[in-house]
């Protein structure tokens, strides 16, 4: 008998996703909906059974649950609070999918999902401790130390979005003043400039790159990891520049000797929200699967 997929969630900023997930890392059914501005459970509720009536006749019952959501989480409680969703404020998630599904569910956060799934298909499963950084419509990232995943009280250690880079900077959306998250964030970035990221000018670009340096300087120095992946559309759109910058900035800020090999790596192969979701509770013995890709414009 085969066996048994995960029924993977990612709650993202701009949109709901499902799939039923093989061991092997393919994806056999999905679906996924636009982030509603109300009734954000209905349609997650909705999402849920139709992919699982999906698969019903061709696929094994699925044994688990994978939700990955944006930051920040709270894994012992079992609540979310994404960023961009006002509804969702402590919002009992892994409850409602248990009493939906009636399987037990994992809940982490899409930083966490994104370590976990980097080498369990990715290019860190020869990696024993690094960080995993996603700036994309909001920054969230994780760290994984002698091969196992920080997590912490809440389950968000690791995260960047709300370390202070500049303490009489930008105002983030979690009230305070100088955090990562509104200089490498595509939603507080296009809100600033009011035009698309690949339009960007030259100083945008520095700033963000100096910003994302100093926060994994900070990082480095407390976790002692020495390979940091980057991904995500902002580092997409702003390209090598920002990554110039950011290594210039890191080698200014990290002189300890146990620091001089850091790396920033931005992976080749990207990995869907959906497997990045199910690599949290697949294990490490999958292989890559066809959801691993060399582009990252299906994201």
């Amino acid at each position: 008998m085969s066996s048994p997929p995960v029924l993977a969630v990612a709650v993202e900023p701009s949109r709901l996703a499902a799939a039923l997930v093989a061991p092997d890392g393919t994806v056999l059914v999905r679906d996924r909906v636009t982030m509603p501005s109300r009734d954000v459970w209905r349609a997650l509720d909705g999402l849920v059974r139709r992919v699982d009536a999906a698969g019903r006749d061709s696929v094994v019952p699925f044994a688990q649950v994978a939700v990955s959501c944006v930051g920040p989480v709270d894994e012992q409680a079992g609540t979310v609070t994404p960023p961009y969703v006002p509804t969702w404020t402590s919002f009992p998630l892994r409850d409602h999918l248990e009493e939906l599904t009636e399987r037990p569910v994992l809940l982490a956060s899409a930083g966490a999902a994104a370590a976990e799934a980097e080498r369990l298909v990715g290019e860190a499963r020869d990696t024993a401790s690094y960080a995993f950084l996603i700036a994309d419509a909001t920054v969230d990232s994780a760290c994984i130390v002698d091969g196992r995943r920080m997590s912490g009280a809440h389950g968000n250690a690791g995260s960047l979005a709300h370390i202070t880079v500049d303490p009489t900077g930008l105002s983030c959306w979690c009230g305070a003043r100088g955090c990562l998250e509104p200089y490498l964030s595509s939603i507080a970035l296009q809100a600033e400039l009011n035009r698309p990221l690949r339009r960007a000018n030259p100083s945008t670009i520095e700033r963000s790159g100096i910003m994302l340096g100093r926060a994994i300087a900070s990082l480095c120095a407390m976790v002692d990891v020495d390979t940091i992946f980057v991904t995500g559309g902002v580092i997409d759109a702003f390209g090598d520049t920002l990554l110039h910058v950011t290594r210039r900035e890191l080698q200014t800020r990290s002189r300890l000797s146990n620091l001089a090999d850091l790396s920033i790596v931005e992976p080749v192969e990207y990995i869907s929200s959906l497997v990045r979701a199910a690599s949290l509770v697949l294990g490490t013995s999958a292989p890559a699967g066809p959801e691993v890709t060399g582009s990252p414009t299906a994201r």
